[in-house]
């Protein structure tokens, strides 16, 4: 088990909280990329993360440029990269993804149970999170959930 499995082993195993965020799925590497979560605050209205993909992205590519990492993932479109946003809404947890997440359901259910510990969890597809797809992600958030 080299240490970054050690770390993910050690954060799973800690007394997490089922938890809303964000994240890239990376299929080729059977893992959850760039997840950022938090515990909601009551379990009344509706609830996520405050952070946006694409200013998650713009800081990983600034990052990249500084250091010169001529290969780095964040010179891709970061939509035409799975990701998805977990919101916590009436009640249940809803993990929104485009319909590529159909190929990978029973990996990417397992590893969101791990880094968001969610037991209960629907996927709901919306096209905002199409691969390519390049709408605004603060118009989404505000008509589809709010």
């Amino acid at each position: 088990m080299d240490i970054k499995e050690m770390m993910r082993v050690m954060i799973m195993d800690s007394d997490k909280e089922p938890s809303v965020g964000i994240f890239w799925y990376l299929p080729e590497k059977h893992d959850l990329f760039e997840v950022y979560s938090k515990v909601p605050s009551t379990t009344e209205g509706i609830h996520t993360i405050h952070k946006l993909h694409r200013d998650v992205w713009k800081k990983g590519k600034h990052r990249a440029l500084a250091k010169g990492e001529v290969g780095s993932i964040y010179y891709q479109d970061h939509t035409k990269i799975p990701r998805g946003r977990i919101f916590y809404k009436d009640g249940k947890f809803v993990v929104a993804v485009g319909s590529w997440y159909k190929k990978y359901e029973e990996e990417l259910t397992e590893l969101i149970r791990d880094y968001f510990d969610l037991e209960e969890f629907d996927f709901e597809v919306i096209e905002y999170f199409e691969l390519g797809h390049n709408g605004g992600e603060k118009e989404f958030m505000y008509n589809k959930f709010i």
